[in-house]
C-alpha cells in the first residue's frame, strides 16, 4: 500500500505555490511521470441555462492505465477552480499528480481561445450558475451524471475511479467558490466531495478586493505594478471572523480620474493624489514619498470586483460611502449597500464554511500558506486566519500546509531545512503576526543580490513535462514593489 496523506488524495502549485501542492499531493511513493491522457467531454448542465442541451466544456487528464493509478483500487478525482474573475480554464493542469485524475473546466459563457472550445450560457462572475456548474462537475465526478453522449466519466476513463474520493482545488480566489458550492450542494455531494483545498485564498470581500493591500499604481495597460504596502489604516485588533478593522472615515471619490473611483483621502482635498514613477514612463504612483509604504497622509486606492455592469467593493467600504456622501448622488456604476451584501453573499467562503461542515460532515479543509503571499501583503495574513477559523469554528478539520515530512519526503533536499513549520491540524498558530512560525518560506533559493539577472525557463513545468502554450505571469519583488509582467508560450 502507497503511503499517502492524511487526506488520501491531494493536488499542486518552484514557486513556492508549485512545491506546496506538490507536497499536497506527491509523497515518497508518488511515481513522478507516469503516463496519462488527456479527455474532452461536454457536460449537459441546467447551469447554462441553455435549452434543449446546454452544455459545460470539460477536460479531464486521467491515468492512462490502472497500474498508474495512486492507489490499487483505483484513482481519486481532484477538481480545481482557478483564481481571479475569470470564466475558468482548460490549461494548466494541477502537476506532481500524475496518478489521480485531475478535472477542469470552463464556468457557463465560459471561453477558451487557445483550445477553442467555450460552455454555453452566459458567465455570472462565480454567481449561482458558477456554483451550480461545479456541483455538476462533481456529479459527474461521482458517476451519478453522464456526458453529452450518455456516458459516465467511468466509461471513459482507463482507471477505476474513486467516487467517494474527491476533492476541489481552490487556487486563490477560487477557493471561496469550492467552500460555497460545499454549502448550498452539500446535499448532492455528501459521500463524494472528501476535502478542499484553499492555496491562499482571500475568504472575505475586504481580502478579495485587496482593501488591506498592496495598491495599484495608475500605468498604461501592459503594467501591473503595485506599492507592495499595508493600509495604513489597518488595525490588525480588530480582527473577526468575518471581518477585519480598517478605518474607512477618509473615504472619498473622485470622477475625475479612470481609477480609482473610491479611495481613502490622505490629505482631505478630495482628489486622488499621485506621483510620476521614474523608472515606469507613464505610471502614477500614491507613494508620494517613494518610500515603498503608504501613510495616513497618502491616499490609498480601494479595488472592486466587476460584472461589467456594476463595480463591488468590499461591504464595509461600500456601507462607508453614504455615510460619508462621497457623491452628490450614487453613481450608477457602483453597487449600492444591498446589492454589495448580495453579490457578496455568494462569493464569500466565510459566511459558509459552517454549511460546509454541516452538509457534508468529515469534510476536511487544507489551508496552503507561504510568508509572502501571491498577493495578501498584510504581515498576520487576516485572510489566512480567517480560512483556518472558517473550518476550525465549525468544528470541522483544518490544517495548515502539509506536514513537514510530506514536504521532505518530495524533496529530500529540504531536510536539513529549520524553516519549515510542522503545523498541528486543528490547531490555530500560537502567534498569527509571525508567519514564519506557520507559513512555508517564499522560496527554497536564496533571494538574489542587488543588480542586472538573467533567468531562462526552458518552457517546462515542475515535474520536467512541457507547459501548455499560453499565457504565463512572472512576478519581481523588491524594495518593497512587486511587479508583474505577462509571458508568451509559443510552441
Amino acid at each position: 500500500m502507497k503511503q499517502r496523506t492524511p487526506f488520501g488524495s491531494f493536488p499542486v502549485a518552484a514557486s513556492v505555490a508549485t512545491f506546496l501542492l506538490a507536497a499536497c499531493v506527491l509523497p515518497a511513493s508518488a511515481e513522478m511521470g507516469a503516463a496519462e491522457i488527456t479527455i474532452d467531454i461536454a457536460l449537459p448542465s441546467a447551469s447554462t441555462h441553455t435549452s434543449p442541451d446546454g452544455v459545460l466544456a470539460v477536460r479531464i487528464f486521467t491515468p492512462a492505465a490502472p497500474a498508474q493509478a495512486r492507489y490499487a483500487a483505483g484513482a481519486p478525482v481532484v477538481i480545481r477552480v482557478p483564481g481571479g474573475t475569470t470564466s475558468g480554464s482548460l490549461d494548466p493542469q494541477l502537476i506532481g499528480a500524475a496518478d489521480m485524475i485531475r478535472i477542469v473546466f470552463l464556468f457557463p459563457g465560459g471561453i477558451d481561445l487557445s483550445e477553442g472550445r467555450s460552455s454555453d450560457g452566459t458567465y455570472d462572475y462565480r454567481g449561482i450558475d458558477c456554483i451550480t456548474a461545479l456541483r455538476d462537475v462533481a456529479l459527474y465526478a461521482a458517476g451519478t451524471l453522464t456526458d453529452s453522449s450518455g456516458s459516465t466519466i467511468d466509461d471513459v476513463v482507463p482507471v477505476t475511479v474513486l467516487h467517494d474520493n474527491i476533492g476541489f482545488f481552490g487556487s486563490s480566489n477560487g477557493g471561496n467558490i469550492c467552500v460555497v458550492a460545499a454549502d448550498l450542494h452539500g446535499t448532492d455531494l455528501d459521500g463524494y466531495l472528501r476535502y478542499i483545498v484553499q492555496w491562499e485564498s482571500p475568504v472575505s470581500s475586504q481580502m478579495a478586493v485587496v482593501d488591506l493591500g498592496p495598491f495599484p499604481t495608475l500605468c498604461p495597460s501592459a503594467e501591473h505594478l503595485n506599492v507592495a504596502s499595508e493600509n495604513p489604516w489597518y488595525d490588525p485588533a480588530g480582527y473577526t471572523p468575518l471581518n477585519v478593522s480598517v478605518d474607512y472615515g477618509a473615504v472619498a471619490g473622485d470622477t475625475t480620474v479612470f481609477a480609482p473611483q473610491v479611495f481613502l483621502d490622505g490629505n482631505g482635498d478630495g482628489i486622488y493624489t499621485t506621483a510620476p514613477v521614474d523608472s515606469y514612463p507613464g505610471c502614477r504612483t500614491p507613494d508620494l514619498d517613494g518610500d515603498g509604504a503608504l501613510g495616513p497622509a497618502e491616499d490609498i486606492p480601494l479595488s472592486a470586483f466587476d460584472d461589467g455592469v456594476l463595480s463591488y467593493y468590499s461591504r464595509d467600504a461600500t456601507r462607508a460611502m453614504p455615510d460619508s456622501a462621497i457623491f452628490a448622488s450614487w453613481p450608477s456604476t457602483i453597487a449600492d449597500v444591498p446589492a454589495t451584501d448580495s453579490w457578496w453573499n455568494l462569493r464569500e467562503a466565510v459566511r459558509h464554511y459552517a454549511g460546509a461542515v454541516s452538509s457534508i460532515p468529515g469534510i476536511k479543509g487544507m489551508v496552503l500558506a507561504s510568508v509572502e503571499d501571491h498577493v495578501q501583503i498584510a504581515s498576520d495574513k487576516p485572510h489566512i486566519r480567517q480560512a483556518f477559523d472558517g473550518w476550525f469554528d465549525a468544528a470541522g478539520w483544518v490544517k495548515i500546509n502539509p506536514g513537514r515530512s510530506y514536504v521532505v519526503a518530495e524533496n529530500p533536499a529540504l531536510a536539513s531545512r529549520t524553516d519549515l513549520p510542522d503545523n498541528t491540524e486543528n490547531t490555530p498558530p500560537a502567534d498569527w503576526g509571525d508567519a514564519t512560525s506557520y507559513a512555508y518560506p517564499d522560496s527554497f533559493d536564496a533571494p538574489e543580490n542587488a543588480g542586472a539577472h538573467t533567468h531562462l525557463w526552458d518552457g517546462t513545468d515542475d515535474d520536467g513535462r512541457a507547459a501548455a502554450a499560453g499565457v504565463y505571469l512572472l512576478q519581481v519583488s523588491a524594495d518593497g514593489r512587486r511587479a508583474t509582467r505577462k509571458m508568451m508560450l509559443v510552441r
